[in-house]
């Protein structure tokens, strides 16, 4: 992992430091189960080696990075049962935040149809990368409409979790046709204020993604 171009020079360092890491292992570039080693991620980040251990702390603390005493600090592995796990919150999390959504304004409403398009767009380009990111942005639109702050803290953590397991598992544009249809409903159910329909077609949209990484963790 090269991160010559991410010098950094702010007095923040071991926050810059967790943010560039902990994206590293979210995209991938660290890999599960890589070796960590504080003297080589502070030499490529070109600061002291205190800082890049106090963000690894941090991210051990999240579940990102695991250590065993005396011996090693690598990249965690994707546990699926874990994976189970936090999808199942997020369903329970999202459901209660179009609560307070299904009552958006029209323009905000339009905002998700937007960043909808834009995912059409990318699953018409077959850009898997792209797919995600506005996967994962209508999500967090929808979310950002509920009034609840706290909820709204809760679900960014667990997301980068589910953005950490969809970017492994989710390299074909293709598989996203499904998840596009039911963002459209999404928004149809929010147009009509039909909580009901709205919650479990957010429940059907978060399970057919755990379906198919499920499948796919099967078939390896």
């Amino acid at each position: 992992m090269n991160f010559s171009n991410k010098k950094i020079n702010s007095r923040s360092m071991r926050d810059h430091a967790y943010h560039i890491i902990k994206d590293a292992i979210i995209s991938g570039d660290l890999e599960p189960q890589r070796k960590l080693k504080d003297a080589e991620l502070s030499d490529e980040l070109g600061i002291s080696r205190t800082p890049v251990r106090e963000a690894m702390l941090k991210l051990e603390d999240e579940g990102f990075i695991v250590s065993k005493r005396n011996s090693y600090t690598m990249v965690s592995p994707i546990n699926i049962e874990e994976a189970k796990d936090v999808y199942h919150i997020v369903i329970a999390l999202e459901s209660l935040a179009l609560s307070d959504a299904i009552r958006a304004s029209a323009e905000e409403v339009a905002k998700l149809e937007e960043i909808n398009d834009n995912y059409k767009h990318a699953i018409e380009n077959n850009d898997a990368k792209q797919c995600l990111h506005y996967d994962i942005q209508f999500h967090r639109a929808l979310v950002n409409l509920s009034s609840n702050q706290e909820l709204i803290k809760m679900l960014g953590t667990i997301k980068d979790k589910i953005l950490r397991i969809e970017s492994s598992y989710f390299h074909e544009a293709s598989s996203k046709e499904q998840s596009l249809h039911q963002h459209y409903a999404i928004i149809d159910s929010m147009k009509n204020q039909d909580l009901q329909r709205g919650k479990q077609l957010l429940e059907d949209n978060w399970m057919n993604s755990l379906q198919h990484i499920l499948t796919l963790n099967e078939n390896q």
